[in-house]
């Protein structure tokens, strides 16, 4: 991997599927933290999910690769594919630390997930590892992550975009029902799903 300098961010997720949102967002912690790239995760099999609703691997790395293939400074990473286990965020940030030692980095989240991060595997070694970028999401305010874990220090940044109403979950029910979603898919990615058939 190519020693980038400056702020890296990591977007990590399923990504199933990746949508407009995440590519929007991304932008957004780009140029509001001044980030000179960030790094798409998608995991291969998340500890938090129900495997039968994750589809696989390939096909969901393929699509992040048709999102953000004109944007260079978005970069795919296959690492927690690679590693083909349940993938923790706690070993892919101790990867990108040693990948660039001397580099920040940001990890960029959601409120819905940020909030239970308590519960990830050795939480507290993951809060130290990176900065974290938060946008809000529906049903999870920043009133509930500051009740629930108080004054966790500077490692916490809010992202002051709006509230994008975009979720994999949604897209997900709408491509069952036989919608294709060009709009939040983009049209490659739609192109794909209809291709492949997923998410049927």
């Amino acid at each position: 991997m190519a020693n980038y300098t400056g702020k890296i961010g990591i977007f990590g997720g399923t990504f199933n599927p990746p949508h407009a949102g995440h590519y929007l967002l991304a932008k957004e912690a780009m140029k509001e933290f001044g980030l000179e790239q960030i790094f798409f995760v998608p995991s291969y099999l998340p500890p938090h999910k129900e495997p039968r609703n994750v589809i696989d691997a390939a096909h969901r790395s393929n699509m992040v690769k048709m999102l953000i293939e004109d944007e260079g400074k978005l970069i795919f990473s296959e690492y927690e594919i690679s590693q083909k286990s349940v993938s923790y965020t706690v070993d892919t940030l101790k990867y990108f630390k040693t990948e660039f030692p001397n580099k920040e980095l940001f990890f960029l989240i959601g409120t819905d997930a940020f909030y239970l991060i308590d519960q990830w595997k050795d939480s507290a070694a993951v809060l130290k590892m990176a900065e974290f970028i938060i946008f809000p999401r529906e049903y999870y305010t920043k009133e509930m992550i500051d009740k629930k874990f108080g004054n966790i220090g500077n490692a916490i940044f809010w992202a002051h975009t709006g509230l994008i109403h975009i979720s994999s979950s949604t897209i997900r029910v709408k491509l069952k029902s036989g919608e294709e979603c060009v709009k939040e898919l983009g049209s490659k990615v739609s192109e794909y799903v209809k291709q492949h058939g997923l998410y049927k």
